[in-house]
């Protein structure tokens, strides 16, 4: 085993090949994030957001350093295709789910598999190297947790090139799965009244703040009568395969606001895990109105004492959604979604996800004065 271990572990993302004779089935969830909201592929905590924001510099000890940062959500594909995630259909159209179209195009891209061994396979570099690229890679692993595009949402005062930089600057953003959600975030009690996410400032006594959040528009099929008379049908085809970013009337609920509160880590041996609470606070959204309103407070901030951060989540109810299951696993077995002819090429791997939005936090600095 602890051979096994170490083969695995020298090869990086590629360890995989050190076990021949197993496919993706086989592996199940190994090394996967099993309690993320569809998480990246090979997702490692120490690559976190929340890990950047909590961990400290402590290069000179007298001045540590932190991150500080905004939070947008962003898309892009080997086909020039943005944003994608207005609607979730076209699996290998809208995500990089690609793949051999059979399987003797299968074995040309990744190889034999070998047969089962007991033992592990020991690679130097070079030995990896005449390995097939896209078998290290596991392209018929990451087909799985391909999905379709976030979005960068921006508070600007002006729909102005100028005025979205500058918001991006202030942090002054947010960024959502891919649904056009709504979110603002506001320290209320700020020393000259409101501060929108992104704000950082000392603050002493306790905070008050207010969430905002409306939902996305279900969507209509096809694209609005102006838009193919615009482009035509069937640039409109090759562009989003027919189907346009087309509104209706109602909105989907947002169902609660997840809040999560950082610690800044105060000296290099701490451990950041006792840091990060996420979430700190969860808070039902009211029935019955497209905008869900809420407030809350932290009485403990100024017995902290210490430099703490907020940002919340806006949770939609939950939709179908463009490999939503990631491999889809349950208990012992799983069924992958391949991006090549194991799975057809009309099955989108659709299972219910609860879309969301994720504020900027809002930095606050224990003291009057920095």
């Amino acid at each position: 085993v602890e051979k096994a271990r170490a083969d695995f572990l020298r090869v990086s993302l590629a360890g995989h090949v050190t076990l021949p004779g197993e496919d993706v089935p086989d592996w199940k969830n190994c090394g996967q994030c099993t309690d993320c909201y569809l998480p990246a592929y090979q997702y490692r905590p120490g690559g976190s957001v929340q890990y950047m924001l909590a961990k400290g510099d402590f290069e000179d000890p007298e001045a540590p350093r932190h991150a500080t940062m905004g939070f947008i959500a962003s898309s892009d594909n080997h086909t020039a295709r943005p944003g994608t995630g207005y609607k979730e259909f076209a699996r290998r159209q809208m995500t990089e789910a690609r793949g051999a179209p059979s399987e003797s195009w299968r074995a040309s891209m990744f190889g034999d598999r070998g047969q089962p061994d007991p033992e592990s396979v020991s690679y130097t570099l070079e030995g990896l190297m005449e390995r097939p690229p896209f078998e290290l890679m596991w392209m018929e692993r990451q087909a799985s947790f391909f999905i379709t595009g976030g979005l960068v949402a921006v508070h600007a005062a002006e729909r102005t090139r100028e005025a979205i930089w500058a918001a991006m600057q202030t942090r002054n953003v947010y960024g959502t799965s891919g649904d056009r959600i709504l979110l603002w975030f506001d320290l209320k009690n700020g020393p000259d009244g409101a501060l929108p996410m992104g704000s950082e400032l000392p603050f002493t006594g306790t905070p008050k703040f207010e969430v905002r959040a409306a939902g996305s528009f279900e969507q209509k099929p096809g694209c609005a009568p102006d838009v193919i008379q615009s482009l035509g049908e069937s640039r409109v085809e090759r562009i989003c395969a027919g189907e346009c970013y087309n509104p209706g009337d109602r909105r989907r609920r947002i169902s609660r606001i997840e809040v999560i509160r950082i610690q800044r880590q105060q000296r290099e041996d701490e451990p950041v895990s006792t840091l990060i609470e996420d979430p700190w606070k969860t808070i039902p959204c009211p029935e019955g109105p497209k905008l869900c309103v809420v407030e809350f407070e932290d009485s403990s901030y100024g017995d902290a004492g210490r430099d703490l951060l907020y940002y919340v989540r806006a949770i939609q109810e939950p939709t179908p959604t463009v490999n939503g299951g990631g491999l889809r696993c349950r208990g012992d077995r799983c069924e992958p979604c391949y991006g090549n002819f194991r799975t057809p090429v009309d099955d989108d791997c659709l299972v219910d996800s609860e879309e969301r939005a994720w504020s900027s936090p809002i930095f606050l600095q224990a003291g009057s004065e920095r």
